[in-house]
């Protein structure tokens, strides 16, 4: 009788394929697992990070508000109504036309046998200061004198002589009308005159030197807060 029964020990399959399929599958699996646990961490990172930016921030931004609140609003509007009050003196001041300086310049120019009996002065609309004089003269030789003497001088844009005639005591009288340039009636005083309060009657304002400290350390906490967001 014969038997239909076949044994062999060959195997069907390639057992080296089998491995290799097996290695394969198990780095695979590491990589993803790899790849999840990066992104875990990532994400965790990032998270981080960002609550420390905010916290970064609270902090410079309470930082802020305290160092506002430092700041002695009282003595700011006594420097600032000092400042407006400085500002208005100076304008007036600066701007103001007065005769002084005219008249320094009259006495180095006058020769001496002309005097002068009156004065008035005042301004125009090209900001020459004019000034109108009466005087009395031994001579009409020294008037032809004074009157070179004026016109040569580069302070004085017009010089006019007018109604001469005989006066008392045979001196000859005259008018005179002088427009003085800007520069020379146009007042200013030195530095040292201005530059403290108690020049201006506000010898009880306080100037906080500190303030300028407090504002330098708020700005930089407005540029530290700045940088953060930048960067964020």
């Amino acid at each position: 009788m014969a038997s239909n029964f076949q044994s062999s020990f060959i195997p069907k399959g390639s057992a080296t394929e089998e491995v290799f399929k097996n290695k394969k599958t198990g780095i695979a699996g590491v990589l993803a697992v790899s790849l999840f646990v990066v992104s875990i961490v990532g994400a965790g990172g990032t998270y981080f990070y960002k609550g420390m930016i905010k916290n970064d921030i609270q902090n410079l931004q309470s930082q802020l508000m305290e160092a506002e609140k430092n700041i002695d609003k009282k003595t700011i509007n006594e420097m600032d109504q000092f400042s407006k009050k400085l500002n208005l003196v100076k304008s007036i001041v600066f701007k103001h036309q007065v005769v002084s300086n005219f008249l320094d310049e009259l006495a180095a120019s006058t020769v001496s046998s002309v005097h002068f009996v009156d004065l008035s002065y005042g301004n125009i609309e090209d900001g020459n200061l004019s000034v109108v004089l009466k005087g009395e003269s031994s001579s009409y030789a020294a008037i032809a004198l004074q009157e070179d003497i004026f016109l040569k001088n580069e302070n004085f844009n017009s010089v006019s002589f007018s109604n001469l005639s005989l006066a008392e005591k045979g001196f000859i009288s005259f008018d005179l009308n002088i427009l003085v340039d800007p520069q020379l009636s146009i007042y200013s005083v030195p530095v040292s005159d201005i530059e403290t309060a108690e020049d201006f009657g506000l010898e009880n304002t306080e100037i906080d030197t500190g303030i300028v400290d407090i504002e330098n350390e708020i700005d930089n906490i407005d540029a530290e807060i700045n940088n953060i967001l930048e960067n964020e």
